[in-house]
Parts: structure tokens; sequence; C-alpha cells
């Protein structure tokens, strides 16, 4: 099991110089770097000068391969210097982002996933029944509604006409709950439509083999079987269909973010995006690429825990 964690974390690093070879090129070959610069400097008092200044403080005068492995360093060290646009520096951005997307996403996350367990292992223990078909019915009608459609809808009803949660806002400490209710309340009924569906999926594909029917043989009751066995085996589908989406959850709340203005790493993103702040941007590609590897090796991980038949080495 160590040996394979530690092949795993070897392969980090390929992946940050595939992640960073392809931004390079997007943003610093294609994109082209004199946008950076042009943004960078207000319009009305950009001179020559100027730009030249700034493409030598950023390195952008330096041939193109060196500019490449300076990135490949900022990215192992964590360093990529100061954010003119907000005058400080991208480790302080970035370390006052992350905990706010993540205090937005991980609960609503968690919680949804744990209602759509319980929902899904009902809709295939009384498969056909006329509540297998009404969550079924109702987990279609979710996943038609816009997500854009959706947040629209909850601010202007429980926020603007019924005044039951703020329209927008942010605090710190234990008053930013009040701002968080409604977001987790949307974030719960966008996603779990889709996820009851797979669920159920994966339940009804256990339902039918071979152990099942052994062990209705046995004597077991339906309730143990689907709860003590089949539950356990259809863990593995689930495990990879939930831990994949848990690197994406600080992108996923962008919406979110924008509305209810949580300054979160979404928002962050996209800003950074409009004024082309390529420090920032370089900052959050790296955030979401050690999510990715991460969460994917937490996977792997549960694969042996959920299923000891699972050889990792």
């Amino acid at each position: 099991m160590i040996s394979y964690i530690i092949r795993r974390l070897l392969h980090v690093f390929p992946i940050l110089l595939g992640v960073a070879l392809v931004f390079f090129l997007l943003f610093n070959v294609i994109g082209g770097q004199d946008r950076f610069l042009y943004n960078l400097l207000p319009q009305k008092s950009r001179t020559t000068e100027q730009i030249e200044f700034y493409r030598h403080k950023y390195g952008l005068d330096r041939p193109l391969p060196v500019q490449y492995l300076e990135f490949v360093r900022q990215m192992v060290t964590f360093d990529f210097g100061r954010s003119e646009s907000r005058k400080t520096k991208v480790t302080t951005l970035i370390a006052r982002q992350v905990p706010n997307s993540a205090l937005l996403t991980f609960p609503a996350f968690f919680m949804e996933i744990g209602l759509a367990l319980v929902l899904s292992a009902l809709c295939a223990f009384y498969r056909g029944s006329l509540l297998d078909k009404t969550l079924t019915i109702l987990s279609v009608l979710g996943m038609s509604i816009p997500s854009v459609v959706l947040i629209i809808l909850g601010q202007t009803v429980f926020a603007y006409q019924l005044h039951w949660f703020p329209i927008s806002g942010w605090a710190k400490g234990i008053g930013v709950l009040r701002y968080l209710w409604l977001p987790w309340a949307l974030w719960i009924f966008g996603y779990i439509g889709y996820d009851v569906r797979f669920f159920r999926t994966a339940f009804l594909e256990e339902v039918h083999k071979d152990y099942v029917r052994t062990a209705k043989a046995k004597g077991l009751r339906d309730s143990q079987i689907m709860f003590r066995h089949v539950f356990k085996n259809a863990m593995i589908p689930i495990l990879t269909y939930v831990v994949i989406e848990i690197p994406f959850l600080l992108t996923g709340a962008i919406l979110l973010e924008r509305f209810f203005s949580i300054p979160g790493i979404g928002d962050l993103m996209i800003n950074s995006i409009f004024q082309y702040d390529l420090p920032v941007l370089k900052a959050v590609v790296m955030v979401f690429t050690l999510f990715f590897v991460v969460f994917t090796l937490i996977t792997d991980l549960l694969y042996a825990w959920v299923d000891p038949r699972v050889r990792l080495s």
C-alpha cells in the first residue's frame, strides 16, 4: 500500500509538467503576452518604457523555453509572485478565497450525497413501486431545471419576496451561516436529481447478480441483502463518481459565488480571466491540478477499503 502511494505521488510531477505546458501554450504563446501587459497598465498612462519594464519584471522578454521552466518552478514552489490588478500576493489571495469556496461547496456536497444515497437505496429496494416512480420523476424534473433559473428563482422567492434568507453577502465567523443556507439548499436541489438517477442504476445493477440470489436462497431478508451486500458492492462505481466530482467543487459553485457575492476561488478565477491576470490564473490552475491528483489517489485507496478483492500493488 505504501509503495503504491509513493508511486502515485511520483506521478504528480509528469502531470504538473503537462498542465504547465498546456497552460503556457494557451496563455503565453497562443493568447499572447502583450495582452497581459496591456490589461495590467492603464491605457492613458501606458508608455513603451512601462511596457518594457513590466515585460522584464515578469520575464516575458526571455526565450519561451526559459519562461516555461520558470512557470514550472513557480508551480513546484507555489510562488507566483504578486497580482498587480489586486496589489496582493497571489498566495494570499488563494489562501483567502479557497476556504470560502470550501465552506460553500463541501457541506452542501456531502449533505446532497448522503440524501441521494438514501433516496436511491429506497428506489432500488422498492423498485417499481409508487415511491420509486415518484422519486424518479422528481429527479428527472430536477435535472431539467437549468442552474441559472434555479438560482434566480430561489433568490427571488425565498430571499426577495419571503425574506427568509439574505439575497447576497458574506461575513466572518458563525455569522456566515445566514448567507449559506440558501446556496446550500439550491446546490442540493440542483444536483440531487443526477445523483439519485446514477446511484439507483448502480444499486439495480447489483440486485440481479448471483450473490444476491445466493443470499436469498440462504433465507436472508431483502433489507439485509440490500444494505449489507448490495450497498457495499455498489459503492465502487459510486465512489468513482463521487470522488472525481470533488476536485471540481471549487469551480462548480461559480454561479452561486457570482449571484450571492461570495468571495470564492471560482469568482477569483472568472475575474482573473477577464483581467488576464496571469499570476493568479497560474495559481488557480495549480490548485485544481493538485485537487484532482489527490482525490484520484483517495479514490483508489477507497476501492481497497470497500472491496478487498482490489489489489493496489
